[in-house]
């Protein structure tokens, strides 16, 4: 399915703007802190962090670069949905949590972006240890062909608090720590629980319409408890689950152009919502633990894991009655299919911490492992005609990842005045990837020639297209970070990684923090980062139902592999890592105890980059490929390095508390300036010349998506009060402008490009929590509560895709309107 992308101009007016509210907002601050006292209360950014350094008592403040630290209330607050995404997006604004809508197995996998950036340009950490990614590619968002971290597959109820680094830390934490890293903290009390029921509901003016929908129901239960282990240790353990119904924001469908012929029956359906967007179906099922047991001599054992088992349902487009993919006989008044996924997420981590020799010793061992089946039902496969069956089975994905590894930590003293803090590691991976085919009915080719093979919403995996493969890295660092002066900590860090199928790679980090008094400091870091394509990339492959270029049709794509023959054919070359240069300056001054403000400018740039080509399709290459056997498909993507990018942008974070109203207020600005520059693309070889030389690897919409991909601007404003019995919580998110290229033909140019903007939009959140008695408190709110959409796509020349998309759907504050909810929590 067509997606929408944003990295557009950044003007430098906006930016002072933004920049000259911050400013403001912390004059009003200090002069409301003179006023009446803060409480002594160490504020987060005194917090010591995980990330960063590996330094034992790096505070957030004291680090030499941005770090953003959420505690626990701050997460339970933002996570009203149950999602985990949804909540990172609603504390930081330098990350966006896409919702791509009506679009197959990206229904069921959502990962997060940090400052612009890919969802598999951010490194996702449990306790400090390297997350597992999906075993899906995303074959249809902005960012389509990356294989990201499935955030939603992390238990929310086992979240003590959330780390973000937004720094370039390749040779600190490894590959696809492009953009920074996010390290998820587990609850760790050695005694006590909880347990908490929730429920909500979207219930909304949906305009296109014209109707009250109340839909989305979720219903949300979780519960941990601490057992202590020894004088020290600890077993925490807990579950949650999260049931959502869907969300329906298709609006009047125009079957004038949606459907194959337009027969009278097809015609009968203008102005019927038949299509489907939105939120999909889905059951979630977690369980966790977090353990740490005290041995003899020193020695700690510990051991975490986090179990998701996730079925959910997507939609795919209609199929009208006249069309050649629908069956009479079946559907005598059209269908829609539903495509649903089936998944089972694992991760175990094992180990030991323990004094030798002078050096702290880490030494673990970890196990993940996603797996995903992929079926149909309401769907058919028109070429067996009335035969067919209604559910398939399309295809299964199994990614597993295993590591060793040891890190040493210790403290030098070189005679420096401060010790240097050194630490050395190595670790050994092994991935390994496995596709098997769906049912034969889900890719067959049946009697009647006339109607397109494979079952629609698919087709399935055929045997000869699954895949089967394995490789392994080995990687070796060193970090050291020590204040050369009082005032001055300078840190460096090397990493040396092989692996089996893309070589060997180096990588190096330096940064500095000076202190040019207690209160303000200066920081900064250069890096450099390698990335080699993930696994799945390179044996992904998946066939779909698409519009075809100009937005007339649906066409089968199939999305190959570089290596595939076909693919090949096609002008498709190996796969090369992704290597980036990170640039980060920036500023942290603290005038009060309560009250802080950070600056911090950024610049990325990213070579061979990996991204899928557009749908390689036109009349030449449709007949190319039924002249060598392949009329099943009308066209052909690739994953390829295709392009070098600069992503340059600015965070500025500033926080302030006070003693107010028998309570203390907590308020916080936090604002995310970026822009992504297309430096080089690459777009055409001598093969491609020869099936069609008027098609390029990347069309000009599809470039218009990659430099438009989100929002260039995003700005977070917060206040959470809290008293002994009461808290209430107001936040208000500014999502910036898009601007998306369109299928109105009349739409205005926009390089080159017939395009729509869109407006920023806000979205205000507010709950309320009380106190029942000592051990329950119920908490009520609303999400999005003024109910704001993005801004409607033209309503002429089909620019809605037939009336399925009636609303910009890439803008992240998503089409499913206001959410309300009510959640009590039981504490013992």
């Amino acid at each position: 399915m067509p997606q929408h992308s944003r990295p557009h101009a950044l003007p430098p007016l906006p930016l002072r703007r933004s920049v000259l509210a911050c400013a403001l907002l912390l004059a009003a601050q200090q002069t409301q802190a003179t006023q009446q006292q803060a409480p002594a209360a160490d504020a987060a950014i005194d917090q010591v962090t995980v990330v960063g350094s590996r330094a034992r008592n790096r505070t957030v403040y004291d680090s030499a670069v941005p770090i953003d630290r959420f505690g626990a209330r701050e997460v339970e607050n933002a996570l009203a949905s149950g999602e985990l995404g949804a909540a990172l997006q609603n504390l930081a604004p330098s990350i966006n949590f896409p919702r791509i809508e009506s679009s197959g197995a990206s229904d069921s996998v959502r990962g997060v972006q940090l400052r612009g950036l890919a969802p598999d340009q951010v490194l996702v950490l449990i306790n400090g240890k390297r997350r597992h990614a999906s075993a899906v590619l995303d074959t249809e968002s902005s960012f389509a062909g990356t294989v990201p971290v499935d955030i939603n597959a992390i238990p929310p109820g086992a979240i003590d608090h959330i780390e973000i680094l937004r720094d370039g830390a390749g040779a600190q934490y490894g590959s696809d720590a492009v953009a920074g890293v996010i390290n998820i903290v587990l609850k760790n009390a050695r005694s006590g629980g909880s347990a908490s029921l929730g429920y909500g509901a979207n219930h909304t003016d949906f305009k296109p319409t014209n109707e009250t929908k109340t839909d989305g129901q979720t219903k949300t239960t979780s519960a941990d408890y601490g057992v202590p282990l020894g004088d020290a240790g600890f077993l925490r353990f807990g579950f949650d689950t999260r049931s959502r119904a869907p969300t329906q924001r298709a609006g009047f469908s125009d079957a004038g152009w949606t459907s194959w012929n337009s027969t009278p029956a097809d015609l009968a359906l203008d102005g019927k919502v038949v299509f489907k967007s939105g939120d999909s179906h889905q059951n979630n099922n977690y369980l966790f633990y977090n353990a740490l047991l005290p041995l003899a001599d020193g020695v700690d054992a510990y051991s975490f894991a986090t179990v998701n088992q996730r079925k959910s349902d997507g939609s795919a487009y209609f199929r009208y009655p006249g069309d050649p993919s629908n069956v009479a006989a079946l559907y005598p008044a059209g269908y829609r299919p539903v495509t649903k996924g089936d998944m089972s997420d694992v991760s175990v981590v094992a180990g030991a911490r323990f004094a030798r020799a002078g050096w702290n010793w880490d030494v673990s061992a970890r196990h993940g492992a996603n797996l995903f089946r992929y079926d149909l039902d309401h769907s058919a496969n028109a070429s067996l005609g009335a035969q067919s069956p209604t559910s398939f089975h399309l295809a299964d994905f199994d990614f597993r990842q295993n590591a060793l590894n040891a890190d040493l930590t210790r403290e030098l003293d070189l005679g420096l005045g401060a010790p240097l803090n050194l630490a050395l590691g190595a670790e050994y991976m092994h991935e390994t990837y496995r596709s098997s085919p769906g049912d034969a009915a889900s890719y067959a080719a049946g009697p009647v020639t006339d109607a397109p093979p494979g079952a629609q919403a698919g087709p399935g995996l055929r045997p000869q297209d699954a895949f089967d493969g394995g490789r392994s890295i080995r990687s070796v660092y060193a970090d050291a970070e020590t204040d050369v002066t009082s005032r001055l900590l300078l840190g460096a860090a090397a990493r040396y990684s092989h692996y089996s199928d893309f070589g060997s790679a180096s990588t190096g980090k330096l940064s500095a923090r000076y202190k040019l008094s207690e209160s303000f400091l200066l920081r900064g870091s250069l890096s450099n980062s390698f990335r080699a394509p993930a696994l799945v990339q390179t044996g992904f492959r998946f066939s779909t139902l698409n519009f075809n270029s100009d937005g007339s049709g649906l066409q089968t794509a199939s999305l190959l592999p570089a290596s595939d023959p076909l693919a090949r054919s096609f002008g498709a070359e190996a796969l090369k890592p992704e290597k980036s240069t990170n640039l980060s300056l920036g500023l942290a001054w603290r005038p009060q105890r309560n009250t802080s403000f950070t600056l911090d400018a950024y610049r990325i740039r990213i070579r061979d980059r990996i991204t899928r080509t557009s749908d390689l399709q036109s009349d030449a290459a449709t007949a190319y490929l039924a002249g060598i056997g392949r009329g099943d498909i009308q066209s052909v993507a690739y994953l390829a390095n295709l392009l070098d990018t600069s992503t340059t942008g600015v965070d500025a974070v500033l926080n302030h508390d006070l003693a107010i109203a028998g309570g203390k207020l907590d308020l916080n600005a936090a604002l995310n300036l970026n822009k992504t520059r297309l430096d080089r693309v690459r777009q055409g070889s001598a093969a491609l010349a020869a099936i069609d030389p008027s098609l390029t690897l990347l069309t000009d919409t599809s470039l218009y998506r990659i430099r438009h991909a989100s929002p260039t601007s995003k700005l977070v404003l917060s206040a959470d009060w809290q008293a002994a019995r009461w808290s209430v919580l107001a936040r208000a998110t500014r999502f910036g402008p898009l601007k998306d290229f369109s299928y109105d033909s009349e739409a205005p140019l926009d390089d080159g490009v017939h395009a729509q903007s869109f407006g920023a939009v806000w979205s205000v959140d507010l709950e309320a929590q009380v106190k029942l008695n000592k051990q329950l408190t119920l908490a009520v709110g609303g999400d999005n509560l003024l109910d704001r959409y993005p801004e409607r796509v033209r309503q002429t020349n089909n620019a809605t895709y037939g009336g399925a998309l009636p609303y910009n759907f890439i803008n992240p504050i998503g089409v499913n309107g206001a959410y309300f909810y009510g959640r009590l929590r039981y504490t013992f």
